[in-house]
């Protein structure tokens, strides 16, 4: 099914003024030789994110609050799903910072209003959905260090603490899912199972290993430079303050504690008091990286 099939504009009108979509900080003109020219926005994702953005809005406006999503909104979203995966095999060199912004805002932006309204969502597609923020986001992390590879020189190399790698919750503002307001997310949230290991991002020595407030049972590890990573809601730590890790060292297992709504990671990047998007950080989710022994301390498991 075509988004033309799904969206038939040509009797809709759309009166509602359109949301305000978050936006990214917009890279400079290229000045590298990684670029030959600067890509233009896609028309396609622009107008496939236009006319679903209008059709969501009349759907929810036919919909009392708390009634099943519309069967014409999950085709939208499935539809847009499939949209956004075209566009994201570009090549990052072909990739328009302007797209991959709107999209995202868009995104968040639907998705958060469909949960307000609905009593109901397929939860593969919010998944799906979800999933696709975070690859909009990790899109967006390579194209600033393609266009400011001196400001990428100051951060440290980081391996994802899990493995495989899903986001599920990016950095910046966002509805918190608990407190139902906007609130300033501090870090990635990360896919992950109960009792699965959680690695150290880099070499570095443990500040901190136990409970953290709504962050529940955290580790904080200092690295080189000044820098600071927090892996958050653990249902185990399996490393003490003082301990050296070397890359890739098992810090404990993924949980739920403190004030979370299921099991993952929280992943933060701290330094000198000041909070760093991790995804700048991040290594791509496709490299190689080092495993020292899962167990700590003789832990045998959860």
């Amino acid at each position: 099914m075509s988004f033309d099939e799904v969206y038939d504009t040509s009797e809709y009108v759309d009166t509602e003024p359109s949301p305000v979509v978050p936006r990214e900080p917009q890279p400079a003109p290229a000045r590298t030789l990684s670029r030959v020219a600067s890509p233009e926005p896609s028309e396609e994702l622009q107008g496939a994110l236009n006319t679903f953005a209008q059709r969501a809005r009349a759907h929810r406006r036919q919909v009392a609050r708390g009634g099943p999503m519309p069967l014409g909104q999950v085709q939208g979203w499935e539809v847009m799903n499939g949209v956004l995966d075209a566009f994201l095999e570009r090549a990052l060199e072909r990739t328009d910072a302007r797209d991959v912004a709107k999209a995202r805002g868009v995104l968040e932006t639907e998705l958060e209003q469909d949960g307000r309204t609905y009593g109901d969502m397929p939860g593969a597609l919010a998944e799906a959905v979800v999933l696709r923020v975070g690859r909009l986001a990790v899109r967006m992390a390579e194209l600033r260090r393609l266009e400011h590879p001196e400001n990428a020189d100051g951060l440290p190399r980081l391996a994802w603490p899990v493995d495989p790698v899903t986001i599920t919750s990016v950095f910046g503002q966002r509805w918190h899912p608990i407190r139902g307001e906007q609130r300033r997310h501090l870090g990635v949230d990360l896919a992950a199972k109960q009792g699965q290991i959680i690695y150290t991002a880099a070499k570095g020595v443990v500040l901190r290993a136990g409970w953290n407030g709504d962050h529940g049972l955290q580790v904080e590890v200092q690295h080189e430079g000044r820098w600071l990573t927090r892996y958050s809601h653990l249902s185990r730590v399996l490393v003490e303050p003082g301990e050296i890790l070397d890359p890739g060292h098992a810090v404990g297992l993924a949980g739920e504690t403190g004030l979370a709504t299921g099991v993952h990671l929280h992943f933060e990047l701290w330094k000198d008091g000041e909070v760093v998007d991790p995804l700048d950080a991040l290594e791509d989710a496709g490299d190689e990286r080092p495993r020292a022994p899962p167990m700590a301390r003789g832990a045998t498991g959860s």
